[in-house]
């Protein structure tokens, strides 16, 4: 496996999830999201971790007893895009990693099956990204209205990690902010450069996203099955 960098976006506030805690530092059994979330990168052996905080927001010195050497905090920006911006800003002081890997901060309960499974894909494709087919049939808006229904069969929902060569997403973010183009993720970034293939990743495990107080529950037990 290429040397592997990681970046994780963790600098929101959470304004949907509500509250004066950003659901980052929210404990889950006696532990921040953002703990078992970094813990869970760390078992990949990455060169470097680099996480995007809000600013006014530190990491405790000692990383909550992780491997402090391989953590390194910059301040998060106003959207994911810039996050991830200064993520991979922070890494220019050092060779080009082989991967960059970015991963949601509030998704703490990937499996470990999954994180090797789309390194592996990125590996042979330069870019991969974990996700899950669509069950629901998808509905195509215009003013309210229904116009037509999607052929579910071609939509892939799209999760993290998102996994490129270092030198791909580089391109990628520098393209971006001389067009001021704002993606909602990175992959789309990267498929406006053309010609690169991404490699769909199938999850085989939930994978959820903390986002609103429901969700809780389920990363709480995701969790947990694991620790049993």
């Amino acid at each position: 496996m290429r040397p592997l960098l990681v970046l994780v976006p963790a600098g929101g506030a959470g304004e949907r999830f509500g509250g004066t805690t950003p659901k980052q530092f929210l404990e889950i059994a006696g532990r921040p999201v953002l703990y078992w979330t970094l813990a869970r990168l760390l078992s990949l052996a990455p060169e470097r971790v680099i996480v995007a905080l809000p600013p006014d927001r530190e990491l405790p010195p000692a990383v909550w007893g992780l491997d402090a050497t391989r953590i390194r905090q910059v301040a998060g920006g106003a959207t994911r895009q810039a996050s991830v911006a200064a993520c991979l800003a922070a890494a220019a002081d050092r060779e080009p990693a082989g991967l960059v890997a970015v991963h949601d901060g509030a998704r703490p309960a990937t499996a470990r099956a999954d994180l090797l499974a789309v390194l592996a894909a990125a590996e042979r494709t330069g870019a991969a990204v974990l996700g899950r087919r669509l069950a629901d049939t998808v509905k195509r808006l215009e003013a309210g209205r229904i116009v037509g229904t999607l052929d579910r069969t071609t939509l892939f929902r799209a999760e993290t990690p998102q996994v490129f060569r270092h030198e791909l997403l580089a391109a990628a973010f520098a393209r971006a902010a001389a067009e001021g183009w704002e993606g909602t993720d990175e992959a789309a970034l990267v498929e406006r450069l053309g010609g690169v293939e991404i490699a769909a990743v199938e999850a085989t495990r939930p994978n959820p996203k903390l986002t609103l107080p429901r969700d809780l529950p389920e990363v709480a037990r995701l969790l947990a099955e694991e620790a049993a």
